[in-house]
């Protein structure tokens, strides 16, 4: 570690580098003084005193805004780093001697029907450890002092500024009630005629095609916006569903929901576990993470 005492000069003060690097964030020193909690003129004298510490201006104006000098855009730059820095810092300080806490997010289909029947057992493991589950279908808020810690998406896994790690594929099977009116078909081609469920932009027809039958794609009965309120239905013996086998694999474990044929479509899109890019080196996080990925193991995926 290198020594401030081998530095040549004095170091400014933190309330002066602080006004001056918000000052020059914003370009005015009025909304500097708000974000500070200060007057305008606290501004300015920070300003003044840290110019005339260095010796040269560090502030031009343009109307009535504020403009960096080639000199201050410099200092700008590294000040803004480094206060980034100690304020992560501090934060990460902080949540080593607070209880550990976790934020995750994933869509409320998803949430429902897969990962909170499991979340009991995690928390019996790690009982030192604050969850929190929320519903979401962006990626805002990922990262940083109280933002999300954890996404779980479904899609391509390319989305821009985060890091996406495979979590796994998905694909569609057809299930219904065991007490399902009617009885259960034995064969694709029985299910002519019958109540067929599907959700919003997943539609059969890929399914017939998969097990033979020249069928056009169903042009009434029900369709669902939320894949988990598809499931719901078919549980509930309103028809017969092509469901997410993740969203289905629990209720046809338990007896709720019975796989009526062994074709499985693949779905395009798959799971991803989704945090900041570069991932934070967080334990509670990786501890999360690597309980998730044991819950698939034992599935059925």
């Amino acid at each position: 570690m290198n020594s401030l005492v081998d530095l040549p000069g004095k170091l400014p003060s933190l309330p002066a580098l602080r006004a001056f690097e918000a000052a020059a964030r914003l370009g005015s020193g009025a909304r500097a003084a708000a974000e500070l909690f200060v007057t305008p003129g606290a501004v300015s004298h920070q300003i003044k005193s840290l110019e005339a510490q260095l010796g040269y201006p560090l502030f031009g104006r343009e109307g009535r805004g504020l403009v960096l000098t080639p000199e201050g855009k410099r200092l700008a730059q590294v000040v803004n780093r480094l206060l980034v820095g100690v304020a992560q810092e501090l934060a990460a300080i902080k949540r080593e001697h607070e209880t550990p806490r976790l934020t995750v997010t994933a869509l409320s289909s998803f949430s429902a029907r897969w990962l909170t029947p499991r979340l009991g057992r995690f928390i019996e493991d790690h009982p030192e450890i604050e969850l929190w589950v929320q519903s979401s279908t962006t990626l805002e808020r990922l990262g940083g002092p109280g933002g999300i810690d954890l996404a779980i998406r479904m899609g391509s896994g390319q989305w821009p500024g985060v890091h996406a790690e495979h979590f796994f594929d998905e694909c569609f099977m057809v299930v219904a009630s065991p007490r399902l009116a009617g009885g259960l078909p034995s064969h694709p081609a029985e299910l002519a005629g019958r109540p067929l469920l599907r959700a919003a932009g997943e539609p059969w027809k890929p399914w017939f095609e998969l097990a033979g039958l020249p069928w056009a794609e169903p042009g009434q009965g029900l369709i669902f916006s939320d894949s988990g309120l598809l499931v719901q239905a078919a549980v509930d013996g309103q028809g017969i569903a092509l469901a997410r086998r993740s969203l289905a694999q629990d209720d046809v474990a338990a007896g709720r929901l019975v796989q009526l044929f062994a074709q499985t479509l693949p779905f395009h899109w798959s799971y991803w576990l989704v945090t900041p890019n570069p991932p934070p080196h967080r334990p509670v996080l990786q501890t999360f993470i690597d309980w998730l990925r044991e819950q698939i193991r034992p599935s059925i995926l």
